[in-house]
């Protein structure tokens, strides 16, 4: 099961990693925030702590991928509606949706 990141402030599960800059050779700084409140805050991560946040966000990538295709899946007439195949190869924009 991958790990789960959540806001401090309201415990919204879409916590966003921002500006990630590598501090040291085992360090990095990122600046995280939700979308939902609006709370934001730098943390500096040793490898394992980068390791867990990598996860998390990878694990949301997945669910909203999934998510797309069950859309997709649910508009098969609409020829130009392909957001997975756009997203895969990074090539959906605002003006897509």
């Amino acid at each position: 099961m991958a790990p789960n990141v959540f806001c401090r402030s309201c415990a919204s599960p879409l916590i966003q990693a921002l500006d990630w800059e590598q501090e040291e050779e085992s360090m990095w700084s990122v600046r995280l925030w939700c979308p939902d409140c609006g709370f934001e805050q730098a943390a500096v991560l040793d490898r394992a702590q980068l390791l867990y946040l990598s996860l998390a966000v990878e694990e949301g990538f997945a669910w909203m991928l999934d998510a797309l295709s069950q859309l997709n899946a649910g508009a098969l007439d609409s020829e130009d509606f392909d957001l997975i195949h756009r997203a895969r190869t990074d090539r959906i924009s605002p003006a897509a949706l």
